[in-house]
């Protein structure tokens, strides 16, 4: 696998190439603003040579990376799907085990978990049953 870029943003790797209108909604979903104007700051990684890496690999990657963010997005075969659930992979503590996040609501765990305002527990602690943080309702 090769190494993801160095960057202080976060980075959104593509591991699922079977639908691109879906891959382009999703990507559209997760860089708008909300009505406050926040948004996610991602890096974008749409290189097939990721196609079908799971989320141990590109974790991997992502920490041989001279800098980086504390948290990773992979859209992956089930992100594609209603509401584009996003997994969110932890790079400050391994021991944490991955969630998914609609995209819409990315921005809130993107911009918290990298300036250290919020904890991982606080957004996976609410994902609901189906393992997926759908925001603070």
């Amino acid at each position: 696998m090769p190494i993801l870029p160095s960057t202080e943003n976060s980075v959104l790797v593509r591991t699922s190439f079977t639908d691109a209108e879906a891959w382009a909604d999703a990507l559209s979903v997760l860089e708008t603003e909300n009505e406050d104007g926040f948004r996610a700051y991602v890096e974008v990684v749409d290189d097939n040579a990721w196609e079908d890496a799971d989320w141990e690999q590109v974790r991997h990657s992502a920490l041989a990376a001279d800098k980086q963010a504390a948290v990773l997005f992979i859209v992956d075969s089930a992100a594609l799907g209603p509401d584009y659930p996003v997994l969110v992979v932890d790079l400050g503590d391994l021991s944490h085990e991955p969630f998914r996040c609609v995209a819409s609501e990315l921005w809130g765990v993107d911009n918290n978990l990298n300036i250290a305002n919020m904890d991982w527990e606080e957004f996976a602690d609410m994902a609901e049953s189906d393992g997926v943080f759908r925001g603070f309702v």
